[in-house]
């Protein structure tokens, strides 16, 4: 279980430019949920997956971890549990090194031990396993520099790589904005597919709604730091998407900024 308590963080405090990013965020998601975030630009999405991941150290509140505490665990402590994918394609790899040799230092880095017993046969054959379920022939290119692969294919590479080992927590920073919308839908289903395998805990920033209203099973909007909706159920399940921006409107007062929305799919 993930547990948020009255996170509050200010960036730049004391001067002209401080920004009150996060506003006593209370949060819990239970093992195995899977959550989507929306919210217009500013709004704390991304300052809040960086919160979890440990980027940052909160000014107020606590993170805990099936009841341990992480509020002031350093980042690559945090990373064994807690993944994290971003939205360039480009980052989280190393793209002169070959698709087995990423995906090795993944496994060595999540605790699958060391790079050399991971390129052993048998890691080779894990590997070359878990890049067919891709679905995208990459199990016939794991010789090839990950830095030639399209950004469709890394971005689904990066996806395995963060969950090869089963984090406890995964967090996606709108990991498919950068995508083509066919080539996004791909990788929403693979992502789909990794998350219910492996039973894991879920937050998923997004800026396409109607994606936010069809993965999961609880989407969260953000206003300036704060939680301003929190679905789930048959209230969740009975929204589209000028449902959802209607009752924003009733709760907020003011029309949602989508300047850089995608209100459906495609």
């Amino acid at each position: 279980m993930l547990t948020l308590q009255k996170i509050d963080k200010t960036f730049q405090p004391g001067t002209v430019n401080a920004h009150h990013a996060l506003r006593g965020v209370d949060l819990t998601l239970s093992d195995g949920e899977f959550v989507t975030i929306i919210g217009s630009n500013g709004a704390g999405k991304s300052t809040l997956l960086s919160a979890i991941a440990g980027s940052f150290f909160v000014d107020r509140g606590h993170i805990l971890l099936d009841g341990e505490e992480l509020t002031y665990v350093p980042e690559h402590r945090r990373a064994r549990r807690i993944a994290r994918i971003f939205q360039d394609p480009m980052r989280g790899t190393a793209p002169d090194l070959t698709l087995e040799e990423n995906v090795a230092l993944a496994y060595a880095r999540a605790g699958g031990g060391l790079l050399r017993p991971a390129l052993s046969r048998q890691r080779r054959a894990l590997f070359r396993e878990q890049l067919a379920r891709l679905n995208m022939g990459l199990e016939d290119r794991m010789k090839t520099r990950i830095g030639l692969l399209s950004g469709g294919q890394r971005q689904a590479v990066t996806l395995l790589m963060a969950t090869i080992n089963a984090p406890r927590v995964l967090l996606l920073d709108e990991h498919t904005a950068a995508l083509d919308p066919v080539v996004a839908e791909r990788v929403l289903q693979i992502t789909k597919d990794i998350v219910s395998e492996n039973h894991m805990t879920t937050m998923m920033v997004t800026h396409n709604i109607g994606a936010a209203l069809s993965m999961g099973t609880r989407t969260i909007m953000l206003e300036q730091g704060k939680i301003v909706l929190d679905l789930s159920g048959s209230e969740r399940e009975a929204l589209d998407v000028p449902g959802l921006l209607s009752l924003y409107r009733e709760t907020v007062g003011a029309e949602l900024d989508t300047d850089r929305m995608l209100l459906t799919h495609g």
